[in-house]
């Protein structure tokens, strides 16, 4: 019996030697966790680039997201840096892309390659910079290094991006060429919101749901919606450098709806305060059918 106790002492510190040197593992790679991978060292960030402070790598998002219940959404937003691995769009995308402007894309903390496992992160409907539209399909490619920014959620098993998503930076040349601006948070007057604070109230809410109250968000004009502009009332993006609200169908002077004079009147870089209902769509905020209430444009 001794011998026996012995060998099998001898077994169990055998086995734990080799658990040991074996490679650290994560339980699957946003397939349903179907399989274990292994977890390489992540890519340096490319020579030059400037990581915002605050940033997380996808490492970091997973395990955010594996902590989140299916169907949970994080309580802040993040940002979260990594290099586009691959691409998701579905058979509509090309006739999609025009009106709406975002992409659906992975990335992982190191570059693509054939032969590294891949533990990705996936961005579901991700915009250009603050939430404007992608002009065109060149803004982001597979090798891309990105900053996205958003809220993080565990989809039944895959960890992805909840709402709001965009990319806040990348070393996409093109990117570059077509969102030079960046914005800092405007200063608040009494009462006032930012857009990050307003965000945060339609967290709070179910989705299509409203605040019963009127609020006034103070933020920059990023872009508009121009597809869908009229001089009767103008959809744009207003961000405080952090977050972005889509001002929907927002007119010129309170309750009369009286129409816009020139499309000169709301340009991109304008400082804004518009007073509205907040509403939360599908996880993106939108002061609705509100106005104007203050700018800095002197069109306006």
């Amino acid at each position: 019996m001794k011998v026996q106790h012995l060998f099998l002492a001898f077994a169990v510190a055998a086995m734990c030697l080799t658990a040991c040197n074996e490679p650290q593992v994560m339980p699957g790679d946003n397939d349903n966790n179907q399989k274990a991978l292994v977890i390489p060292d992540p890519t340096p960030d490319p020579e030059g680039f400037n990581v915002p402070e605050g940033t997380i790598d996808v490492y970091k998002a997973v395990e955010i997201a594996k902590s989140l219940k299916f169907g949970e959404v994080s309580k802040e937003r993040y940002l979260i840096k990594g290099y586009l691995t691959s691409f998701n769009r579905g058979e509509t995308f090309k006739d999609d892309f025009p009106k709406y402007g975002n992409d659906f894309f992975y990335i992982s903390a190191v570059q693509p390659s054939d032969d590294q496992p891949m533990h990705n992160f996936y961005a579901y409907r991700a915009l250009g910079k603050y939430g404007a539209k992608f002009p065109d399909l060149e803004c982001v490619k597979e090798g891309d290094f990105v900053v996205l920014s958003c809220y993080i959620t565990n989809y039944n098993g895959v960890f992805e991006s909840s709402g709001a998503c965009f990319v806040m930076a990348s070393n996409n040349e093109h990117y570059n060429t077509i969102f030079q601006k960046s914005y800092s948070a405007p200063t608040l007057k009494t009462g006032e919101l930012s857009v990050s604070e307003a965000e945060a109230k339609i967290m709070e809410l179910a989705s299509k749901e409203k605040t019963p109250d009127f609020y006034e968000v103070r933020g920059y004009v990023c872009s508009i919606d121009t597809a869908g502009r009229s001089l009767s009332s103008v959809t744009f993006n207003i961000t405080d450098g952090k977050a972005f609200a889509t001002a929907f169908n927002t007119y010129y002077q309170e309750n009369q709806k009286i129409p816009f004079t020139s499309l000169d009147q709301v340009l991109v870089g304008d400082e804004v305060v518009v007073r509205a209902q907040l509403q939360n769509f599908n996880g993106t905020c939108e002061p609705v059918y509100g106005y104007i209430k203050e700018s800095n444009n002197p069109n306006f």
